[in-house]
């Protein structure tokens, strides 16, 4: 089966910003998805909430839902690059890269959209746990178009 590269990254790092420079700046045949693109603008799959704190009892769920999908890919031959907020031991395959930001700019982004204090502060956490568990990282601060290109060199490593 062909490779699996997993780009974590908290709230507001800019997984959602970079996929349309992913898709254009791809050189190789590269499926490119994010996790939340099975979810509906209020975060809820099948009429499920999934995106809230609250659904994490229904979370693992979801990622065997996610790793199931990635292999259905992948038997294509061809690879496959997940944007994703799990850490690795919510989804035990593939290679892992930490798409990151400073922690200021996390938090603008974050209240741009409006999200409540107790929302952010719970982003910045995952961000923190995240920098321990894939200590490889992508700034996410830089233009979507840089971020880009550097997830592209590590898939093509």
């Amino acid at each position: 089966m062909t490779r699996l590269f997993v780009v974590a990254g908290a709230p507001g790092a800019g997984k959602s910003t970079v996929i349309p420079e992913l898709l254009r700046l791809r050189s190789q045949p590269l499926v490119v998805m994010d996790m939340d693109e099975l979810l509906d603008d209020d975060g809820r799959l099948l009429g499920i909430e999934i995106a809230a704190p609250s659904a994490a009892p229904i979370w693992p769920a979801y990622n065997a839902l996610w790793l199931r999908i990635t292999e259905l890919v992948r038997r294509s031959g061809t690879p496959m690059l997940l944007l994703s907020p799990a850490i690795p031991a919510e989804l035990p395959e593939g290679h892992w890269l930490h798409l990151d930001c400073p922690d200021t700019v996390r938090r603008r982004r974050l209240a741009d959209r409006g999200w409540p204090e107790q929302r952010i502060v719970k982003a910045l956490e995952d961000a923190a746990e995240l920098r321990k568990l894939v200590p490889q990282s992508v700034a996410g601060e830089s233009t979507p178009e840089e971020s880009a290109r550097r997830i592209l060199d590590w898939v093509n490593e």
